[in-house]
């Protein structure tokens, strides 16, 4: 993977450099240069559903030894798919219930090198008041003093104990992706 935009900071003789151990620190999402979205399927799988959460925050550590612990935060109210109702009903009690749980986090517990250049990153999802344990590779980069994490993971919320499986017309699995720019704290 290569940067091969000047995100306007300034950072023209910085190198782009793909790391699988990341720096130490303490780090802040940029939440403007970020992306935190998620494709599920619908119609017996064939019509495939994007969406993003327009409001989202949060904060990672990394010790000089690499251990690496953090927080993302995000606003299920803040969901866009294009269709103001579906969000409403994905806002609802049926899925998310934003009104009774105003937050779903990820707690990283784990950053460790992986194989070719990525980060095998483990932690815990807390959606509507269920904890579900997660694993998935990831891939960062440094440019400057920005770090860039992306990554993706299926989530079979069926199987986490949501519910949310309609038969026939929401599939139980739904990939959650992030893209987060991070500065230093």
């Amino acid at each position: 993977m290569s940067d091969d935009h000047d995100h306007g900071h300034g950072h023209d003789d910085d190198h782009v450099l793909i790391v699988d151990r990341l720096p130490a620190g303490a780090w802040r999402v940029d939440a403007g240069g970020s992306e935190v979205a998620f494709t599920a399927r619908t119609l017996l799988g064939l019509v495939p559903v994007r969406g993003r959460f327009e409001r989202f925050s949060g904060e990672l550590r990394v010790d000089p030894d690499g251990g690496a612990g953090g927080l993302l935060v995000v606003e299920p109210a803040s969901i866009q798919t294009g269709l103001a109702k579906r969000d409403r009903d994905l806002r609802s009690a049926a899925y998310f219930d934003a009104e009774r749980y105003p937050q779903m986090t990820f707690t990283l517990e784990r950053a460790a090198p992986g194989a070719q250049h990525q980060l095998d990153v483990a932690g815990t999802l807390e959606v509507c008041g269920k904890r579900i344990a997660i694993g998935f590779q990831a891939q960062a980069i440094t440019h400057g003093d920005h770090l860039h994490v992306e990554g993706s993971v299926v989530v079979d919320h069926d199987l986490a104990g949501l519910g949310w499986a309609k038969p026939g017309l929401v599939s139980s699995r739904v990939r959650a992706q992030v893209a987060l720019t991070l500065t230093r704290a």
